[in-house]
């Protein structure tokens, strides 16, 4: 009775050690699974404000009119709330330095980018912080001549200039005029002025490829995005000194009254009266030209010959007008294409939150 009595004793807190132990073992599993969970959860959490803060800098940096902001160049300071799936993201733009001569400006775009998913208890919200230095740049567009005609150029009459002479004094002069060998230019010449008055381009392949324009890109892919579409929209009102706006319009037209800025036009163009234009025109047909008018700033024609297209007969201009290159006109109306463009091996994602 004495050793059975005393193998209970045993027993008891052997079993007692046992469950203590497995009751050790089990707590120390669910706190293992617990932590690894948080941890599991906080990465995620992280990954995805990263992801945030990173869809906002490339957001506002290709959208940035989108969101409100029209001044160009940005204002020294700017800051808007991207709302995201999942969360957000606070933008901040700020300018760090400014170069008015050579009209490039330079900027830290900040975004903090902010998780709203719900989170374990206990775990506080996601938030991650990158910058990319960018620069204000102006899209550029070459210019061969105070008017380019891809379909050749025919001048009627002596009176008028077609001068590659920079109208605002602040460029190097241009060629007057600038036409692939065939069909060329004919005409008069006395109203031709630049260095050379008449460039020519070579086959119709090398003077497209030589105006830089990717014409098939910018009537059909969007690589330019005009503010006002002719038709559906209307001829606006150009009361504004300041307004040099893009314009597409589509089809063949008589341009409707003077204006300025970047007049894009999918076919032919005809110029009648005493009109004036200030800035770029893009034509896909033949330009004519009738009356005194007047162009300062850059022409291209006939760019409907990089679609393939034959354009029987060249641009005309008619009568007593001026058709000059003016580069203060073309860089007012590149302006409106301008975008922010970030610098290389300039992004950075432990920039301070404040």
């Amino acid at each position: 009775m004495r050793g059975t009595h005393s193998e209970r004793g045993v027993v008891l807190p052997m079993v007692l050690l046992v469950v203590v132990v497995l009751a050790i073992l089990l707590a120390a599993g669910f706190a293992g699974l617990s932590s690894e969970r948080r941890v599991h959860a906080n990465d995620e959490a992280a990954l995805d404000a990263f992801t945030l803060a990173e869809t906002g800098l490339e957001l506002f940096l290709a959208k940035r009119d989108s969101f409100g902001f029209a001044a160009a160049p940005p204002a020294p300071s700017e800051s808007t709330r991207i709302a995201l799936r999942g969360g957000y993201a606070d933008v901040v733009l700020t300018q760090m330095r400014v170069d008015a001569a050579a009209r490039r400006y330079g900027y830290v775009v900040r975004s903090h980018g902010v998780s709203t998913v719900k989170a374990l208890t206990g775990t506080p919200q996601a938030e991650r912080t990158v910058a990319q230095f960018a620069v204000w740049q102006a899209t550029s567009v070459k210019v061969l001549a105070g008017w380019t005609s891809l379909s050749g150029l025919r001048k009627n009459g002596n009176a008028g200039t077609l001068t590659g002479d920079d109208g605002c004094g602040q460029a190097d002069t241009v060629a007057g005029v600038a036409v692939p060998t065939v069909p060329g230019y004919s005409g008069q010449t006395g109203p031709v002025r630049g260095k050379p008055p008449i460039l020519d381009l070579g086959t119709p392949q090398q003077a497209a490829a030589a105006t830089g324009i990717d014409w098939d890109a910018v009537v059909n892919k969007g690589a330019v995005q005009p503010d006002i579409t002719i038709p559906p929209g209307n001829w606006p009102d150009f009361s504004n000194p300041n307004y040099w706006p893009v314009i597409k319009l589509v089809g063949d037209w008589t341009l409707p009254g003077a204006g300025q800025g970047t007049l894009i036009v999918t076919g032919s163009l005809t110029i009648n009266g005493s009109n004036m234009w200030n800035g770029i025109i893009l034509a896909g047909g033949n330009l004519t030209s009738n009356g005194n008018n007047t162009v300062e700033g850059a022409v291209v024609s006939g760019l409907n010959v990089e679609l393939g297209q034959s354009l029987p007969p060249a641009s005309v201009g008619n009568g007593t007008k001026v058709f000059q290159y003016n580069s203060c006109n073309v860089t007012r109306a590149m302006a409106k294409m301008a975008q922010l463009v970030g610098y290389s091996n300039a992004w950075v994602d432990n920039w301070p939150t404040y």
